[in-house]
């Protein structure tokens, strides 16, 4: 039996082979460590505190939460219980950052070397090509997701063990550790690529961390928005598929108006 792939699925996979020789290595390590580091770090790190416990209006204490963390002798562990409360966000945040990280260096790598021009002078629709674009950085950064996740999983485990807690564990926050990533990544990559074609000079390293206001609106909600939806109780379901459903309209929104934007001579010229 032959398979066959489309246009747009070969340019997604050559953009993609190109990311992962550029940066592939690099992005994986970094998420085996950011990984390793969450699970040792969230019972390792003075998992007994208990200073919260006077202050029962703290959200730290909710112990209707997505997960829940107890010592074997059954006391609530709050440090703990935060901190892998807040191990979706974070986990949101890494592919946040490595899609704001990939998407320069392969358009950069296109302007700079002409590569861009040959494309646009093909018949391939700027849209679909943008899409290619994002396509890619969408797959690199799947890879370190599920590289960070399944690290952090197994080191959680080992390590939970070793110091005797006990977790508990809701849909929400199973459907949180999927959905916050995903929706980090698609809007992290529109906001970048928005910035890297309507505002090519932005990926000259003079300007500062690719175009700095551009990562600053990539990575906005994953550092002010996306934690709060965590601690929203009975509403985390209903606010994570608010988050997704937003995320999505906002990046197709973006896109379409990238698409509109986009001059070749802006580009060409940069």
């Amino acid at each position: 039996m032959t398979t066959t792939t489309s246009p747009m699925q070969r340019r997604v996979l050559a953009f993609a082979r190109r990311a992962w020789l550029q940066q592939g290595m690099t992005a994986v390590w970094l998420a085996v460590l950011v990984g390793a580091a969450l699970g040792a770090l969230v019972f390792l790190g003075n998992g007994s505190v208990t200073t919260f416990a006077n202050l029962p209006e703290m959200v730290l204490l909710q112990t209707d939460g997505i997960v829940t963390v107890r010592d074997d002798a059954g006391r609530l562990l709050p440090m703990t219980t935060y901190l892998l409360t807040m191990t979706p966000a974070l986990l949101g945040t890494l592919v946040a950052i490595v899609a704001t990280l990939t998407l320069p260096g392969v358009v950069a790598d296109d302007i700079s070397g002409g590569g861009i021009e040959v494309l646009l002078a093909g018949p391939i629709p700027r849209r679909r090509l943008f899409t290619a674009y994002l396509g890619a950085a969408l797959a690199m950064t799947a890879v370190v997701w599920l590289t960070a996740m399944g690290v952090f999983g197994a080191v959680a485990v080992v390590t939970a063990a070793i110091v005797r807690a006990s977790v508990t564990l809701s849909l929400g926050y199973g459907v949180a550790l999927v959905v916050l990533p995903l929706s980090m990544g698609i809007w992290s990559g529109t906001a970048t690529l928005f910035g890297a074609l309507l505002h090519p000079r932005g990926l000259d390293s003079k300007a500062g961390m690719n175009g700095g206001p551009i990562r600053l609106v990539a990575l906005l909600p994953a550092l002010v928005v996306i934690p709060s939806v965590l601690f929203l109780r009975e509403w985390v379901l209903p606010a994570l598929a608010a988050v997704l459903v937003v995320t999505l309209l906002a990046s197709l929104a973006l896109m379409q108006f990238t698409a509109r934007g986009f001059r070749s001579t802006q580009v060409l010229s940069s």
